[in-house]
């Protein structure tokens, strides 16, 4: 019989702590664990954990209650202090290519490399202007102390990090996961301070756009992720929010329309944790007409046992964990 291995995709923002421990026996993954916590404001601060107490009180708390028995853990991270950049490089023998990736990368980063964890994912072949042959690649790169953090924080609790991973790439995983083919789609995540925008045809990513939230907007947004949002101002928080996604959205979709003419993108993917996603799909919609704009129901062809809006809200937190067992 299959040796058993099972891991924990560990997600954290501001406002929560989610994760899900998946094992993987005979190529069939299942889902053992499955939870969520809610953190007091303050805990979490534009991705740096600024109250290790409180932090570890909801994480115990949510590994007890929730049955989880796994210290392996893959932490997803998408915040301010993780940037991605589409970057294009001569094509080298694929043994050379880490190196120039990141004797070069401070190009297309803002800060400091020596600040920052760099790692990047390639994004497809072509040639340039001349005929040259390229690579085209998605860089990725993290705070060095953030990630840090995140380990020493998690070791003290008796978790090993196995991998830090970017939880918006996870989603992609997710898509791609029987429910895209060949076709070219935009994943549009939101989160409660960033929104990414991803172009995606197979295993090639063509644009990579990440925004932090609009001050216009923050009060909305933050009101949408509450567990208990005013429900005075919430149609028109929800309003607002969607009118600003949908003018975003129209953004990168004629941006890339413009650099890539000959091969538009032909759906749009919505993910978002808070629970007004599919009000915010149809004010989306009501701009992006050139297009279909879904909220995507993940891992449908798994069985998982789960609600489709459970699988959906985590569905970061489960591509962490099959990423993890498939290496």
């Amino acid at each position: 019989m299959a040796k058993v291995k099972s891991v924990i995709g560990l997600e954290v923002d501001s406002r929560e702590i989610r994760a899900v421990e998946i094992t993987r026996s005979s190529g069939t993954y299942s889902i053992l664990a499955c939870g969520k916590a809610p953190l007091v404001e303050g805990t979490v601060e534009e991705g740096f954990i600024r109250d290790p107490d409180r932090f570890n009180v909801a994480l115990t708390e949510l590994l007890q209650s929730g049955g989880f028995k796994s210290t392996d853990v893959v932490v997803g991270i998408n915040n301010e202090n993780v940037i991605m950049r589409y970057a294009t490089f001569p094509k080298v023998d694929d043994d050379k290519l880490r190196n120039m990736v990141l004797l070069q990368a401070q190009e297309f980063i803002p800060i400091p490399i020596q600040e920052m964890e760099i790692d990047y994912v390639v994004a497809g072949d072509g040639v340039n202007d001349e005929d040259q042959p390229i690579t085209h690649v998605m860089l990725v790169a993290a705070r060095r102390n953030m990630i840090e953090q995140y380990i020493n924080i998690l070791s003290a609790s008796k978790l090993q990090v196995t991998d830090v991973d970017s939880s918006v790439l996870s989603q992609i995983r997710g898509l791609k996961a029987g429910l895209v083919g060949d076709e070219k789609f935009a994943l549009l995540n939101m989160t409660d301070d960033l929104l990414n925008f991803i172009v995606v045809k197979g295993d090639e990513i063509s644009m990579v756009r990440s925004i932090t939230t609009p001050d216009r907007v923050a009060d909305s947004v933050n009101n949408i992720y509450k567990l208990e949002p005013n429900e005075e101002t919430l149609t028109t928080d929800v309003e607002e929010v969607g009118a600003m996604l949908a003018s975003e959205t129209a953004s990168s979709v004629s941006y890339y329309a413009m650099q890539n003419g000959d091969s538009p993108i032909e759906k749009i993917f919505f993910t978002t944790t808070a629970d007004q996603s599919a009000r915010l799909c149809d004010i989306i919609k009501d701009t992006i007409m050139e297009m279909p704009v879904i909220v995507p129901d993940f891992y449908s062809t798994y069985n998982f046992g789960l609600d489709r809006n459970v699988l959906n809200e985590f569905a970061g937190c489960i591509g962490l964990g099959i990423q993890a067992l498939e290496v």
